[in-house]
């Protein structure tokens, strides 16, 4: 009996980025009437993130996003076979973020494309990505 070899996809590398403002409950306690206590009690929230767009946006978080997933699985960028990225806050239509990020980081030729997804951006793309392969 002849049995093949094992094939799949699987995840070599992880990054994020997140914008450098943060804007704490104690800041939306002199903003609003509320209180860090009523937030955190409700929602389990101590701090969110808040872009700052003369310097940072969707295209610079997902590049350095990707910079970090390229160092972490320890490849080089042009081994990519595809960027795909998934927001609905992309700061242009054309080039689209993915292509952005692919040039950016050296990426190249690589194809890219974005899909226009939410909260399920991220599901989204691994399906996507999985179907191509």
């Amino acid at each position: 009996m002849t049995t093949m070899a094992a094939h799949g996809v699987s995840i070599i590398g992880v990054g994020s980025a997140v914008p450098e403002k943060k804007l704490t409950n104690f800041d939306l306690e002199k903003m609003v009437e509320t209180s860090d206590e009523w937030i955190v009690q409700r929602t389990g929230i101590h701090e969110r993130r808040v872009v700052d767009p003369e310097h940072e946006g969707t295209f610079t978080l997902a590049r350095d996003a990707l910079q970090n997933a390229i160092a972490n699985a320890e490849i080089d960028p042009t081994e990519l076979d595809l960027v795909i990225v998934a927001t609905v806050t992309a700061e242009m239509d054309c080039p689209s973020v993915s292509c952005r990020v692919a040039a950016a980081i050296g990426a190249v030729p690589t194809p890219a494309f974005d899909l226009t997804a939410a909260c399920c951006g991220f599901v989204y793309a691994m399906n996507v990505a999985d179907s191509l392969i």
